[in-house]
């Protein structure tokens, strides 16, 4: 009988640990890629690494930028607005 409950735990393990690591990568797939220095709008939904915060938005920068660094992101017509990394 020992056996068994042991068996029955295990089990439950188990499938609690890939159920787990199953909606890890489900949240991972939610958020979009976006290109490196494109001015997004500040209320941008999704989380970045690194963000320059420009006036009139925030882009995506690498991560070996550090905050207080000043960046720069590129407008839809490809003009660059000068800014500073925040996080």
């Amino acid at each position: 009988m020992a056996a068994s409950r042991r068996s029955l735990l295990i089990s439950i393990a188990i499938s609690a640990s890939l159920s787990i690591a199953g909606a890890v990568r489900a949240a991972d797939q939610q958020f979009p890629q976006v290109p490196r220095y494109e001015l997004l709008p500040a209320n941008y939904p999704y989380p970045l690494a690194r963000v320059c915060y420009v006036q009139v938005g925030i882009c995506d920068v690498p991560t070996y930028v550090f905050p207080g660094a000043p960046c720069a992101c590129r407008r839809a017509d490809g003009a660059w607005i000068s800014g500073v990394v925040t996080h």
